[in-house]
């Protein structure tokens, strides 16, 4: 009897904690003022039982403390900022992750069929544009990718989401050693998608089963990763330290088998997981995960000098006479990270100095001219090439090792295609696209087609390029 009334109690206190974990969350932690001005931004979701954001509350609801070793917490006295709705203002960057593998080409119960508009990946390519038509923010942007076996980035996070709907266009029934679904793996990819983007960052993935490696099942090496299996850690641990926060959704039949380290991978980085076993379903999630995160509210507040290379973060919360706490941690290893014990005027000199540099390259009228766009070599390896600067026409470029090709990679290689590669100009949106039959990558990452940005590397059989828009400062 006893032993009931003990798992009794733990029970209600287990559910107790997960209700209050879904109710309060530090959905990022943005670091990048820290260096500046010892400035850390929160973003806080708070939503009741059902999910749905608790919007009235004030900054008199919250109370922050800072950890150097997740023990003694220091009440923070000084917060800068205090914002609701603070991502209206500002823009989202979301990344949509479609599963791609074999599986999600047949019905929601798991049967094979031929019928395209009941395969799986139909209901997902419906929930993505009823997603992309709920974005009416101007300053939200969307970038997506597929992914199976390999990963394919058709766009990072842009604000053209017509451009982003014709993408859905182009994922393809995967073949047959593509069929695999490299869940960490995509998740550790996708986060080169916004290295260089600040803001409220986002991954939304879909996934309809377990994390399935290739070199697992297949028993021989991933063309890009080898024999290498990623841990679910990995990816966390680089979102944790971009700041990005990933919303899993599990989409497939009820009962069917979930990646187990899905939930775990949500609370570390601070989104939520779902799951859908329907259209009406599926579309609500991506409604109600746009709907928290324009909800959130943004606190800014002075942190602490404690040095520490990781510092944990405590948010308090009063409401409706509840008090709910979550704890999460930002790398804190930044000069400012360590107090100053004996300071001096003379650590002004640089700052001063920085000042008058700015100044005075504001005084020069930086012009931008337009050049031609081009591939240029920047290391060939072990093969010749037939040129270093190739100029990309309004036509088609082709890229292999025929004679006959704009750019021919010959010598030291032995799995270069005719025509491996090929970029086309698109006259629509003006932009390049590389897609092709053999293995290539950009930006070290396996892509079967991919639309080009300034400064995208190439990788093709050991050759490496880079390719330039034309634009010069």
């Amino acid at each position: 009897m006893l032993k009931k009334i003990i798992f009794s109690n733990l029970f209600i206190l287990l559910f107790f904690n997960v209700l209050i974990a879904d109710s309060l969350r530090i959905s990022q932690i943005d670091s990048y003022s820290l260096l500046l001005n010892q400035e850390i931004n929160l973003y806080v979701s708070v939503t009741d039982d059902n999910g749905k954001p608790i919007t009235d509350l004030k900054e008199g609801n919250f109370s922050i403390f800072e950890s150097s070793n997740r023990k003694q917490f220091t009440p923070i006295d000084t917060v800068t900022g205090f914002k609701t709705k603070a991502n209206y203002e500002s823009g989202i960057n979301f990344l949509l992750l479609i599963d791609n593998s074999g599986s999600m080409y047949r019905t929601l119960s798991g049967k094979r069929t031929k019928e395209k508009s009941k395969m799986r990946i139909a209901y997902a390519k419906r929930a993505a544009v009823s997603f992309l038509g709920s974005i009416t923010n101007p300053k939200d942007k969307v970038g997506i990718v597929s992914y199976n076996s390999f990963y394919t980035s058709y766009s990072k996070p842009i604000s053209n989401k017509m451009e982003i709907e014709k993408f859905l266009d182009e994922i393809k029934e995967p073949s047959k050693d593509e069929r695999y679904t490299e869940i960490y793996s995509s998740l550790y990819l996708a986060v080169d998608e916004f290295r260089s983007i600040r803001g409220r960052k986002a991954i939304i993935i879909l996934s309809d089963g377990e994390n399935q490696p290739y070199s697992k099942y297949t028993k021989k090496k991933h063309p890009v990763f080898g024999w290498k299996r990623f841990k679910y850690t990995e990816p966390v641990n680089d979102c944790q330290r971009e700041g990005i926060s990933v919303f899993p959704i599990y989409f497939g039949k009820r009962g069917g088998k979930k990646d187990k380290n899905l939930s775990k991978i949500a609370v570390q980085t601070g989104g939520s997981v779902f799951s859908a076993h329907n259209q009406e379903e599926l579309n609500k999630i991506y409604e109600n995960i746009v709907n928290q995160i324009l909800n959130e509210y943004l606190i800014t507040y002075k942190a602490t000098m404690e040095p520490s290379d990781k510092k944990y973060v405590k948010v308090e919360c009063s409401s409706n006479d509840s008090r709910n706490s979550v704890t999460r941690f930002y790398f804190s290893s930044t000069v400012f990270g360590v107090p100053i014990e004996d300071p001096t005027p003379l650590l002004l000199i640089p700052f001063l100095l920085a000042i008058f540099l700015l100044w005075l390259l504001s005084r020069f009228d930086f012009q931008k001219t337009k050049g031609s766009p081009s591939l240029e070599v920047l290391n060939a390896g072990a093969a010749k090439t037939s040129t270093q600067v190739l100029s990309l026409g309004a036509g088609k470029t082709v890229i292999g090792g025929d004679q006959s090709a704009d750019m021919t990679i010959v010598g030291g290689v032995s799995n270069i295609k005719e025509q491996h590669a090929t970029v086309i100009y698109n006259e629509k949106n003006k932009k390049y696209t590389i897609a092709g039959d053999g293995n290539f990558m950009v930006n070290n990452k396996s892509v079967k087609t991919k639309v080009l940005e300034p400064g995208d590397v190439i990788n093709i059989a050991g050759t490496t390029v880079v390719f330039d828009d034309g634009d010069v400062d």
